[in-house]
């Protein structure tokens, strides 16, 4: 499968023709839009959030992933193989949780260029077009890049991170970390949060958090929202105490 992982939004032409670029160049091959709405401009972010999600990919799948701020700019282009997952996109610290966290990992610069591409929008003219030429097993120019040679900032990131990093459409708060080993509060904005193993476990409007889904320290409120409650947004500062 090729997977999506970006921060395009459902709105406007940007999520569609980068869509049709992969669809275009490997029609067989099926396509998941596994995120559109990844941290807005905010590879650090949506590092942690990708790394959550690798359960969700198997050896051959192609992972196009596309958080860009600095488009346009002297970033490079790569292709991360980790596992036999081939993820594709900016050097920008977006991969850097998946590479440190991978076993068998290898990255390319992708030298490959269309004709005539946009200054602005490399996921549509540059990595859409890579990520199908990998699902169909087509070469294209490409050079090797040492795993130290990537983005030198995200090698400063911690392993665990203890902010929000996505706040999704119940409001819930994804933290960059792991929970708690044991069954220890985490404070959010001068507010002590509980344990619970699911929402059922705490009354309606009561905070606490849990294991998500995709293995994160979640934050949430039964029936409402934790985003509201406690004023957090992306960034926001948590700690386990």
């Amino acid at each position: 499968m090729i997977f999506i992982f970006s921060d395009f939004g459902i709105n406007g032409p940007y999520s569609g023709t980068m869509r049709s670029l992969v669809m275009r160049g490997a029609p067989t091959v099926p396509v998941c839009d596994l995120m559109v709405d990844a941290p807005d401009r905010n590879p650090k972010a949506a590092s942690y959030l990708l790394a959550a999600l690798m359960r969700e990919f198997k050896p051959g799948d192609v992972v196009l992933a596309v958080v860009d701020p600095g488009v346009g700019s002297a970033r490079k282009g790569v292709v991360v193989n980790c596992d036999g997952v081939s993820f594709v996109g900016p050097d920008n610290g977006l991969f850097e949780m998946i590479i440190r966290r991978g076993r068998d990992v290898s990255m390319r610069t992708i030298d490959w260029q269309p004709d005539d591409p946009s200054a602005s929008f490399h996921g549509r003219d540059i990595f859409a077009p890579v990520a199908a030429m990998i699902a169909t097993d087509t070469l294209f120019a490409a050079s090797p890049l040492a795993i130290d040679d990537r983005h030198a900032a995200a090698k400063d990131w911690p392993d665990q991170l203890e902010e929000v990093i996505y706040i999704d459409t119940y409001g819930n708060l994804m933290i960059g970390m792991a929970p708690p080993k044991v069954s220890r509060d985490v404070m959010v904005k001068g507010e002590v949060v509980g344990p619970a193993r699911t929402f059922s476990d705490v009354k309606v409007g009561q905070g606490f958090h849990y294991r998500n889904s995709i293995g994160l320290c979640e934050i949430a409120v039964n029936c409402g929202r934790a985003d509201q409650k406690y004023g957090a947004q992306i960034g926001t500062a948590v700690s386990i105490v």
